[in-house]
């Protein structure tokens, strides 16, 4: 389905991690509303949530999503694994279909299971993989990542190819631009930077 809206997101399952990167343009049709957008989200100390899609569906998701996870969290006096918050949104979006949240997600993080990523539509599809790209930018990106990437890689490996997919999603897609901004989820946390 083709969006008003664009973006491109990427992100890897690594040994001894995961990472996301997306671009940071909102836009609407061929109107750029800013270049300072966000589209990956720190959900816990060790899971990321990015999504393409318009960004008051992933506002209001990332939102709902905060309060649900707090509520997990007390409930069963322990943090939630990635896939359980994966299988979370994708219940979410699955009881909104007939209204539905127009995004694309990418879900990182590590927990007691070792690195896991997870991609979902906005039907609420959950998709275990080892990298994922969304959005508008997402052939380029895709032929990106099927290039660059090898089993195995580090967070550190992998933060290369996806600042080169995410800058190849923007170099052809014209809803995607702005700054990089990646995520990288390890043991230790989450690392933030943002690249030029």
């Amino acid at each position: 389905m083709s969006l008003p809206t664009g973006a491109t997101v990427v992100g890897i399952k690594c040994k001894d991690g995961a990472i996301v990167g997306t671009d940071s343009l909102i836009s609407w049709g061929t109107f750029i509303i800013t270049d300072k957008g966000i589209k990956a989200f720190k959900l816990t100390d060790r899971i990321v949530l990015a999504s393409a899609g318009l960004t008051s569906d992933y506002q209001m998701l990332v939102n709902e999503l905060k309060a649900l996870i707090r509520l997990y969290e007390l409930d069963h006096k322990k943090q939630i694994s990635v896939r359980s918050l994966a299988k979370m949104v994708a219940n979410t979006l699955y009881a909104r279909k007939l209204m539905p949240l127009f995004v694309q997600t990418i879900i990182v993080g590590v927990d007691e299971s070792g690195p896991a990523l997870y991609t979902l539509d906005m039907g609420g599809s959950l998709i275990p993989d080892e990298y994922a790209a969304a959005g508008s930018g997402i052939q380029t990106a895709y032929g990106v990542l099927e290039n660059g990437y090898k089993p195995g890689m580090t967070v550190k490996q992998a933060e290369k190819l996806v600042i080169e997919a995410v800058r190849a999603g923007m170099a052809r897609d014209a809803q995607s631009g702005g700054k990089i901004h990646i995520m990288a989820v390890t043991s230790e946390g989450v690392k933030e930077r943002v690249v030029e």
